[in-house]
C-alpha cells in the first residue's frame, strides 16, 4: 500500500450494493480499503467488481444477534464492524497522519448508522465522510 492513498471504507445495507458497485467500478485499480455490507440472508450476498487491496465482508442478520434466536436489528451488524475498524485503523488525530481516510456510509433506513454518522462527524471534522441524509440540502 502506497502510504499517502487514501483508504477507503465503503458500509451499506441491501439498498445500498447498486451504489457501492458504482463507487468500486471507479476506486483506482491500487485502491485499499474495506467494505461492509448487512443483508438479511445468503441470497443478497453477489459478486462485486472489488480492486485487489480491498475485501468485502458480508454482514448477515439471519447469522448473528445481538440476542439468543433473535434478529439483529437493522445497521446493528454494520455499526459493530465500523466502531471496531475505526478503532482499528483510525488514528485518533486525523490531522497528524498523511493518509486520507475516505467513508461512504449508506443503511439510511438504520438510526442507529445515522447516530454513528453524527458522532463520526462530530468527533472527526477533518474526516472525508458521505452518508445519504447527509447530502440531503
Amino acid at each position: 500500500m502506497n502510504h499517502h492513498q487514501a483508504h477507503f471504507l465503503l458500509v451499506g445495507d441491501a439498498s445500498d450494493i447498486p451504489a457501492i458497485r458504482d463507487i468500486l467500478l471507479r476506486l483506482p485499480v491500487d485502491a485499499y480499503g474495506q467494505v461492509f455490507l448487512e443483508v438479511g440472508s445468503v441470497i443478497q450476498i453477489q459478486r462485486l467488481p472489488l480492486p485487489e487491496a480491498m475485501s468485502v465482508t458480508w454482514l448477515r442478520r439471519d447469522e448473528r444477534s445481538s440476542v439468543v434466536d433473535a434478529v439483529p436489528p437493522r445497521g446493528e451488524l454494520v455499526t459493530r464492524a465500523v466502531s471496531a475498524w475505526i478503532s482499528e485503523w483510525m488514528p485518533e488525530d486525523l490531522c497528524e497522519h498523511a493518509t486520507p481516510y475516505v467513508l461512504w456510509i449508506g443503511c439510511s433506513a438504520s438510526e442507529r448508522v445515522d447516530r454513528l454518522y453524527e458522532e463520526l462527524q462530530t468527533r472527526m471534522p477533518d474526516l472525508h465522510l458521505h452518508h445519504p441524509h447527509s447530502d440531503v440540502a
